[in-house]
């Protein structure tokens, strides 16, 4: 991609789309069906027609009329050279694209050109279980779980004299029942020449480590699952210029739906990296740290002058030992959570040291939801992070598959959305869109200001000259220019708009008066009493006393109310009941006084229980031939 247009890789096509209109250059189109032949077999190994279709999967300019390709080419993967002329497209090579592309269309994979060579990692095998990194001729083990374990790779990038890759695995050190997910991040060396003997394709400077995205607590909750990375950007942590890598992390998919925004310095990456190993003695052992004595010299992991040349004792212990102990912490905290049942993040941008009015430098993200959703978020640094606008640009709900920023050129800075079905380009603010002082202010986003000469939003960075007439306020979101005093607002921006024709004013929630000093156009004289509305605020002693003095009313009433109702409906309900006098039962012997009451039956009645007696066999007697024995047991009770 340069500055006015984009190449996009697709199902048997290769789109050259201008920026500025979002447009095609016909062109530079570049078609590259499978062959027949090569259809006729993927449909041998029973895959459907659409998966049977050549996938763009990797591009890499390598010069200025050069481009490599690969795609999966019907589960059969290839990759090709082609040079660019002003009015053709020539091939120049073709090659098997096996660790270069997957296999499969649905496959995670990452690819990188640096410094003369391309850095892959994908899955190597039909089945999609070999993961690898792959730089011709290096790779990683085959079957080592250790190195790789079923890998889902996300981003890849290069940083002084390595590569890193970040992806998610099923974790080995996890010793517990069951599986867990952790999301790592890997280490080459860029000038790894290979191993020597046997050694000369594998990598020698494997190494990786966990990446810690957690609430913290006594029980910290994980958001374990890396989704997407940005770029790494130039920005400033506690007043110290940082090199920063922002991701999406989320919960499992079984688990409660969660998403959050974490941020690594390559100085804690680094540092990790030089840090202790981690080991298992023996499948049964637990892993634990390696002891510095066992760490060999040179040390495993970093660039040498000529890797060849190693020690095998190095290289068998980067191949037994490439999981680093400590995990790569995160920049304090998450600095974004969502819990939602809707949707997760899944893609990130950033634009790194946007500057407010004050000249203060944020970080401003911009994040894809796996429905079809931008979300813009402000990383304030000490005062936290706040989600400013949220905007939904896909009418089909489909995922966000990448976000990037495309700046200069004719085409002016915008960002670049491409999902499954379309590519998007909107600019990187709307403030024009917003109508009010309180809005413009209350969004809190970077990018905006309040003009109070000419009562509109604008951009600022737009300004060229004096912009004492702007106002705005990132950390708080009010104003005294904007709020008549004795109002209460959010610090937030409580409602971000998703469309261009909602009315701003009238959004479900709103807590201020429609009509505000910064928008007295819309008020006039007549309509000031019935437009404004006025907030009552009561204390927590009121609503204190107005509650208890509600319950107590509350059971005075219903006590008096069911004393004379019962009063009213059972008049004589106990006035006749005689007093039970216990020395008058008639269990006190013949010549005692009977009492009976109205209600009780005057005849007494003797309640014969009889209990057969059993028969020889233990089982009971038949009655009807024993109806002239003796009773067994005989109970009298007088009722």
């Amino acid at each position: 991609m340069d500055s006015d247009s984009i190449l996009i890789g697709s199902r048997n096509v290769v789109f050259n789309i201008s920026l500025v209109d979002l447009s095609e250059n016909v062109k530079q189109r570049i078609v590259w069906p499978p062959t027949a032949a090569h259809r006729e077999l993927c449909y041998l190994k029973g895959k459907s027609e659409e998966d049977c279709h050549n996938y763009i999967r990797v591009g890499a300019k390598l010069d200025e009329d050069r481009l490599l390709l690969c795609g999966t080419n019907a589960y059969k993967p290839l990759c090709r050279h082609y040079k660019f002329d002003e009015n053709k497209i020539e091939v120049l090579k073709e090659s098997e694209g096996q660790g270069w592309c997957p296999y499969d269309p649905y496959h995670n994979n990452t690819s990188l050109y640096s410094d003369g060579h391309v850095y892959t990692a994908t899955v190597a095998d039909f089945g999609g279980v070999e993961s690898m990194i792959y730089r011709e001729p290096l790779r990683t083990e085959r079957s080592d779980l250790i190195q790789l374990n079923d890998a889902n790779f996300i981003s890849s990038m290069a940083y002084e004299d390595y590569v890193f890759f970040f992806f998610r695995e099923a974790a080995v050190e996890y010793i517990n029942c069951g599986k867990i997910i952790y999301s790592r991040v890997a280490r080459v060396c860029k000038r790894d020449k290979g191993g020597p003997h046997q050694f000369w394709d594998r990598w020698t400077s494997l190494i990786k480590a966990r990446l810690n995205c957690s609430v913290p607590g006594d029980y910290p909750f994980y958001f374990d699952e890396i989704q997407s990375t940005s770029d790494i950007v130039d920005s400033v942590y506690n007043s110290t210029p940082s090199k920063l890598i922002y991701g999406i992390f989320t919960t499992p998919t079984n688990a409660i739906g969660g998403s959050a925004i974490c941020a690594f310095s390559m100085d804690d990456i680094m540092k990790t990296f030089d840090g202790a190993f981690k080991e298992q003695e023996s499948m049964n052992s637990n892993w634990l740290r390696v002891p510095p004595n066992k760490v060999p010299h040179p040390r495993p992991g970093q660039c040498v002058n000529d890797s060849r040349t190693l020690p095998d004792k190095a290289v068998n212990f980067v191949k037994t030992h490439t999981l680093m102990d400590e995990a790569v912490p995160s920049i304090n905290q998450p600095l974004l959570v969502r819990i939602s049942p809707r949707n997760r993040f899944v893609a990130i941008t950033v634009d790194p040291q946007v500057r407010t009015l004050e000249g203060i430098a944020m970080d401003v993200l911009f994040i894809g939801t796996d429905d079809g959703r931008i979300v813009k978020a402000v990383n304030r640094g000490k005062s936290g992070s706040i989600f400013t606008e949220e905007l939904l640009v896909n009418v089909k709900h489909s995922p966000i598959k990448t976000l990037s920023i495309a700046r200069g050129g004719i085409s002016g800075t915008k960002l670049v959305i491409i999902t499954n079905d379309e590519v998007q380009t909107i600019p990187l603010h709307r403030c024009s869109k917003i109508l009010t002082c309180r809005e413009c202010v209350g969004i809190q986003d970077p990018y905006c200001a309040w003009d109070t000469v000419t009562n509109a939003c604008i951009a600022h960075g737009d300004i060229i000259g004096s912009k004492q007439h702007l106002i705005q306020n990132v950390f708080r979101g009010v104003h005294t220019t904007c709020q008549p005093s004795g109002h209460v607002v959010s610090a937030v921006a409580q409602h971000p708009y998703e469309k261009d024709d909602m009315d701003m004013d009238n959004k479900e929630g709103t807590i201020c008066p429609k009509c505000s000093e910064c928008n007295t156009n819309l008020c006039s004289s007549g309509e000031n009493s019935v437009g404004q509305e006025k907030i009552v605020i009561y204390s927590a002693d009121t609503l204190g006393m107005v509650v208890t003095t509600s319950v107590v009313a509350t059971l005075v009433i219903g006590f008096v109310a069911g004393y004379f109702c019962s009063r009213h409906f059972r008049k004589n309900a106990y006035t006749n009941m005689p007093l039970h006098n216990p020395h008058n039962s008639a269990l006190n012997g013949e010549g005692g006084a009977s009492y009976l009451s109205p209600c009780a039956n005057n005849k007494s009645i003797n309640l014969l229980v009889n209990v057969p007696p059993k028969n020889t066999i233990d089982k009971n007697a038949n009655t009807s031939s024993d109806n002239n024995k003796t009773l067994q047991k005989v109970k009298k009770t007088y009722i």
